[in-house]
C-alpha cells in the first residue's frame, strides 16, 4: 500500500501567498501601453454588462467603505501597490480625476501595511479614498492579475469599462466624455 503525505494547510496558503504575489509582480511595470492608437490592446469595455461584486474594506483612517455605498453614482476601482512603478506615475492623474470629474475614485492597495500606505498617501497628497485589502481578496475576486488595473464602475453597478496597465490620461478621459461622466460643476 503506498502513502500519500497530505499536504500542510500552511504550506499549501504560503505557496499561494507566493503565487499570488508572484503574478501581480509579473504584471507590474511589464504592462505597457501599445505603441498603437489601438486602446483596444489594453482597455475594454465589455459587450455584455458585469455586475460589479460588492466588498467592504477598511479605509487608511480606521473606517469602512463598501461599494455599495457609492451604487448611483460613478466609481473608477483603482488597484495598486506603493512598489509598482506604473501604479505610481498615474496616481497625479486619478488625484486628478477626482478633483475633475463628477466619479468617485477608489484605490485598493495591494497587500502593504497601513503605515507604509498612509507615508505614500501623504508624499503624494492622494486626497481619493484608499482601502487596504490585507488578505487580497478583492484582488482575487475582481481577477487582477497585474497592477495597475483600474475598473469604470457604472451608476447601475455594471462594470463599463476595464484598463489593464497604466491608465492613459487622453484616452481614459476621451472615455469618460464618450460615455457621460460629467465634469464637477
Amino acid at each position: 500500500m503506498q502513502h500519500i503525505r497530505p499536504i500542510r494547510a500552511a504550506g499549501a496558503q504560503l505557496w499561494l501567498v507566493l503565487l499570488c504575489a508572484a503574478l501581480l509582480m509579473t504584471g507590474c511595470g511589464n504592462v505597457a501601453a501599445p505603441a498603437t492608437n489601438d486602446a483596444a490592446a489594453i482597455s475594454t469595455s465589455p459587450a455584455t454588462p458585469e455586475i460589479s461584486r460588492d466588498f467592504t474594506l477598511p479605509t487608511l483612517n480606521g473606517g469602512t467603505l463598501s461599494l455599495s455605498d457609492l451604487r448611483g453614482e460613478w466609481v473608477v476601482l483603482n488597484f495598486w501597490a506603493t512598489w509598482c512603478a506604473p501604479c505610481v506615475k498615474e496616481m497625479p492623474y486619478l488625484s486628478t480625476v477626482a478633483e475633475t470629474r463628477d466619479v468617485h475614485v477608489v484605490g485598493v492597495n495591494f497587500n502593504e501595511d497601513a503605515a507604509t500606505v498612509r507615508k505614500f498617501v501623504a508624499d503624494h497628497a492622494i486626497d481619493f479614498p484608499i482601502l487596504l485589502d490585507p488578505d487580497d481578496i478583492t484582488l482575487l475576486v475582481y481577477g487582477v492579475r497585474g497592477l495597475p488595473r483600474t475598473f469604470v464602475i457604472a451608476p447601475d453597478g455594471t462594470i463599463a469599462h476595464s484598463v489593464i496597465g497604466q491608465l492613459d490620461p487622453d484616452r481614459f478621459d476621451r472615455w469618460l466624455d464618450e460615455h457621460g461622466v460629467p465634469l464637477r460643476q
